[in-house]
């Protein structure tokens, strides 16, 4: 999966182009979940700032995790892996559309919690949601410069609004990904259907049985990174997720980190639905001013979109573009 150069620096590398959410989001958000997770690179900021950073055990635990017990099911106890299987299993029936559920729609809500390092303040507390069917539908609303942006792709056709706003940020960046004609998965992925069911292999995981509470429910707490000769291929050998996964196998908190920033996402919904209703995929009723554009556009929409999360009316995120390719 192409994301532009910013992003294959950045988080979304080993999460879009290697694994999953980690293609999840780090293993969704998934999808898109995580490409705010790269916004505003600063091409001439020097790579040393680790000793800054949080570390992943410490970031966001003020205000993701609760102190009062858990009332919700007991967390998952199996292998860890099993553990990360189960969570993958239906999001890879809707983003590639499998045969290991009946479910081909998700609904994915997520906070950016904290961030560190290189990433910039602003993000913090931005919440975007997306709706994801297969085959070939997806549909994200974001807070940019002031108001929500909303990208959506209907098969062989993708609309934003506010359609001037939108037009406006695809003449400012300059590095917006190529465009690339779609297939019937939703977001282009480098692998099959087939495939996704041994994306757990590419894994180390710790072997803690942690617990803990985020948000009354009691979770499993997974964590580690890629397997080495996956991390090194991919030159991510910095990266690390640590994820809290509760008793449906579903994530309620996600954290990444690389030797430059670290990133923390709340998920304050991951469901799943046979499909939505056909109105999903149309813009509001009334709407005039609609960008319009076919699906090879897809990726660019949500480039401009996700750099510019949670900018001010007066901001320039377009000067934040890594200077080459």
């Amino acid at each position: 999966m192409r994301w532009g150069a910013g992003y294959q620096q950045g988080v979304l590398h080993p999460v879009f182009q290697s694994t999953f959410l980690a293609q999840l989001l780090a293993v969704a958000c998934l999808s898109v979940s995580l490409r705010a997770a790269d916004l505003q690179t600063d091409p001439l900021s020097a790579p040393g700032n680790a000793a800054m950073l949080p570390s992943t055990n410490t970031i966001a635990t003020s205000s993701s995790s609760s102190s009062l017990p858990s009332s919700s099911a007991p967390a998952p106890s199996e292998n860890r892996y099993d553990i990360l299987s189960k969570m993958i299993t239906p999001m890879a029936a809707v983003l590639l559309g499998g045969n290991e559920s009946v479910d081909r729609a998700l609904t994915l809500r997520a906070t950016v919690d904290q961030v560190a390092g290189r990433l910039p303040q602003v993000i913090k507390g931005a919440t975007f949601t997306a709706k994801i069917q297969y085959p070939g539908r997806i549909r994200v609303e974001a807070p940019v410069m002031g108001e929500t942006l909303t990208v959506c792709r209907d098969g062989n056709q993708v609309w934003a609004v506010p359609g001037a706003k939108i037009q406006f940020l695809l003449s400012q960046f300059k590095q917006k990904p190529h465009l690339q004609q779609k297939n019937s998965a939703p977001l282009q992925l480098p692998f099959t259907a087939q495939q996704a069911v041994l994306l757990p292999a590419l894994f180390q995981l710790d072997q803690s049985q942690e617990i803990a509470d985020v948000g009354g429910s009691s979770c499993r707490i997974i964590s580690g990174g890629l397997i080495p000769e996956v991390a090194k291929g991919a030159n991510v050998e910095d990266f690390s997720a640590k994820l809290w996964i509760c008793s449906e196998y579903t994530p309620k908190r996600i954290d990444i980190r690389r030797s430059d920033f670290a990133m923390s996402f709340l998920i304050g919904e991951l469901s799943y639905a046979p499909g939505f209703p056909a109105s999903t995929w149309q813009p509001p009723a009334g709407a005039k001013d609609v960008y319009r554009g076919d699906a090879a556009q897809l990726e660019q929409l949500l480039y401009v979109l996700m750099n510019s999360l949670q900018m001010g009316a007066q901001d320039k995120p377009w000067l934040n573009e890594p200077l080459n390719r």
